[in-house]
């Protein structure tokens, strides 16, 4: 008597994806404090200045500066840009992107970082593709490695050459200094074990990146 094989199984235990581990506590710590320099950190410090306080700054210098002249015009009006000041228009979009940055480093070390959430339209249960946040991550540490690269010097030279006709004082240099060393050190550490985390053999990379009901069973043994 010859039995007929059982069909195989399409049943979610049966079609498993590989799994993401969840990030080791020392990336947590990295894209925690990757979100906190440039949102509770970066933006706070700059909000006085897109309103045009001089806060740890020369009024006048940093007068002439927010609205876009150069040192010595005076009160020589010029456009800015959207009605805003140049000064406050410069420093909204640098809290945008610091902004941005931010909720990236918190998506490297969070589920929806991961996969997409219900709330996303017509993407939602699918993988985010790994060159998504990791792009932005790699761009946006090689510039602010670039610039800290450059910081010593500058640091010297504001020291050794302070005069009230500076825009910024030494303090503000001082309080935003540690936010950025900051925040250079951890997006990168995040991003790491993020790539790390997401990297899938060649023949799951296609396999796994449509919806779970979408997936195809696994061969029959």
């Amino acid at each position: 008597m010859t039995r007929t094989p059982p069909a195989p199984s399409t049943s979610a235990e049966a079609v498993e994806a590989p799994r993401t581990p969840p990030p080791p506590p020392w990336a947590r710590r990295a894209g925690l404090v990757a979100w906190v320099a440039p949102v509770l950190g970066f933006i706070p410090l700059h909000i006085p200045w897109i309103l045009g306080i001089p806060m740890f700054a020369n009024p006048g210098p940093f007068r002439e500066w927010y609205h876009g002249r150069g040192p010595g015009v005076g009160d020589h009006p010029v456009d800015g840009f959207l009605g805003l000041p140049a000064g406050a228009f410069y420093l909204g979009l640098l809290c945008a992107l610091a902004g941005l940055g931010g909720v990236l480093a918190l998506g490297l070390v969070s589920d929806w970082g991961v996969t997409f959430p219900r709330w996303v339209p017509r993407l939602r249960g699918r993988r985010v593709p790994p060159w998504l946040p990791l792009t932005p991550t790699v761009l946006g540490s090689a510039l602010m490695i670039g610039y800290s690269a450059t910081l010593p010097w500058q640091f010297a030279a504001e020291l050794s050459q302070t005069s009230e006709q500076d825009i910024f004082t030494p303090t503000g240099v001082l309080i935003g200094l540690p936010l950025l060393l900051a925040w250079t050190v951890a997006l990168p550490l995040a991003g790491w074990s993020y790539y790390r985390r997401t990297r899938l053999p060649r023949r799951d990379r296609r396999r796994w990146s449509v919806p779970f009901a979408d997936r195809p069973a696994p061969p029959s043994a």
